[in-house]
């Protein structure tokens, strides 16, 4: 019998003949050879085998991570046989600058105001530093005004509330200036009254009345100010050619001051007997009570303002002895400290007042009320220092 391995002869894939290791029928029988029957059989097992696979959920998932890891060994083994350019691929290097390229950095100016603490050592006479208490009162900030600018000269009624400070800033003016177009303020600062009508001016400068005898030049040395600023002030209507002022006739006199006069204080005389067992100040104060400030001290106003509420606490500045206790119509209910050590301390418009003259207090006790006695637009406390006759700035001596 002739074997079934047979050799293809030379010639084209569609020529008929069978490919080698092809398996066919016996050409002397006509059937089909066993190895033939063998390869059947076998296509079928593997056939079955696939689908047995492909049904098995748990057998699959084992075995395809390893099949992965196997196409991924036999790809990384393609890719290395290549003969790929590798050694074309430069090193990438960073671009270099030349000396003429430099850029210098600027140094910017640093304007941030230095950090400043609410409190301080302060060197007390037995040589012992302790740190000052922190203020529990707030100044606002005013650098922001809520009335729009104007070009004229505008009226103002007083509310609740008002300070002659407030109001000026209200419209970007200084205290003085405020004080300077009302004669009645000028006259005492301290009657300023809710519903009251106040002049305000579109700047800075002194609201003057010309007299009989005035001139522009005696008005604009009055004022330590210039004639031309006064004739430039479209405000005042004066011809640039001929300037002519009239008695009675108002005018702005812009950048003008007023020599201030100190008003005449008095000193708190105390008749009645002295405590035995005086208290002393220690010479430094604290602050009287908790609030805002409300109105600030300037020529006009020798004290500082802290409003809050009506029955807000008010404490003893510094220890010493009460001299004064009772009303006045400009300060209402008030009460005076003196320290035993050249300083008084004032404390008015009180709801309250709980020491009597004579009286010895130590620093940082109540001894009132916040209140709106006496000539008052809101509930506060007019705070001042005084060293003799002098009326001191309490910002200097409060921490």
């Amino acid at each position: 019998m002739q074997s079934s391995f047979t050799k293809k002869p030379p010639g084209g894939l569609n020529d008929g003949v069978l490919p080698i290791h092809e398996y066919g029928p016996d050409e002397h029988t006509g059937k089909v050879s066993l190895p033939f029957i063998a390869k059947l059989g076998s296509i079928q097992h593997i056939s079955q085998s696939i689908q047995i696979f492909s049904h098995n959920e748990v057998l699959s998932n084992r075995t395809l991570p390893h099949l992965t890891m196997i196409l991924i060994a036999l790809l990384a083994i393609g890719v290395s046989s290549l003969n790929l350019p590798w050694g074309e691929i430069g090193a990438i290097h960073p671009l270099k600058r030349s000396i003429s390229d430099t850029v210098q950095p600027v140094v910017k100016e640093d304007n941030t105001p230095p950090l400043t603490l609410s409190g301080e050592l302060i060197n007390n006479q037995d040589g012992v530093l302790f740190q000052a208490a922190v203020p529990r009162t707030t100044i606002p900030d005013r650098s922001l005004f809520s009335q729009p600018a104007s070009d004229d000269i505008r009226s103002y009624v007083v509310e609740s509330g008002d300070t002659i400070t407030a109001i000026a800033y209200k419209f970007g003016l200084s205290p003085e200036t405020l004080i300077w177009s009302n004669a009645d303020l000028e006259e005492n600062p301290d009657l300023l009254s809710v519903g009251q009508t106040v002049t305000i001016l579109p700047i800075d400068g002194v609201y003057h009345q010309v007299g009989s005898t005035d001139t522009l030049e005696g008005i604009a040395g009055t004022y330590k100010t210039d004639v031309q600023s006064i004739i430039d002030l479209p405000l005042n209507r004066l011809d640039p050619e001929n300037p002519i002022i009239q008695p009675g006739q108002w005018l702005v006199v812009p950048g003008g001051s007023k020599p201030f006069i100190p008003r005449t204080v008095t000193t708190y005389a105390y008749t009645g007997p002295v405590p035995d067992d005086a208290t002393t100040g220690t010479g430094f104060f604290s602050w009287p009570a908790t609030g805002s400030i409300s109105q600030g001290f300037f020529s006009y106003h020798p004290g500082i303002d802290i409003a809050a509420f009506i029955g807000a606490p008010v404490l003893a500045a510094d220890s010493g002895y009460v001299i004064v206790a009772g009303w006045d119509n400009m300060y209402g209910y008030h009460l005076v400290i003196d320290h035993n050590n050249g300083f008084q301390t004032l404390y008015a418009h009180l709801n309250a007042y709980y020491v009597e003259a004579g009286t010895n207090v130590v620093k940082g006790e109540q001894i009132g009320e916040m209140g709106s006695t006496g000539n008052s637009t809101g509930p506060h406390l007019h705070f001042e220092v005084r060293q003799g006759t002098l009326q001191q700035n309490p910002y200097g001596f409060l921490p």
